[in-house]
């Protein structure tokens, strides 16, 4: 979304050529809906492409090993951090 129009415009003459040739992804075709005052706002859906199916053979750990980071301490999960902020 931009107030420019033309800026508009010419961002997505390069995005959307780009989003079609890669093959992990899959985009709709955008849907311009309006603006106030003249500008550009653009929505479109971006999806992973089905891509080949990935076979990985699963290795069995003795009962009540805990795999580790280093070979030391087992691993520690990391929290993902939420893109929106906390509401309130």
């Amino acid at each position: 979304m931009t107030d420019d129009r033309e800026l508009g415009e010419d961002v997505l003459e390069v995005l959307l050529p780009l989003l079609k040739a890669c093959t992990a992804l899959q985009a709709s075709e955008p849907t311009r809906l309006s603006h106030r005052g003249g500008g550009l706002r653009v929505v479109l859906d971006v999806q992973l492409a089905d891509g080949p199916t990935v076979r990985v053979e699963r290795v069995n750990e003795p009962a009540g090993s805990r795999s580790t980071a280093r070979g030391g301490t087992p691993a520690r999960r990391q929290r993902r951090r939420s893109a929106l902020p906390p509401g309130g």
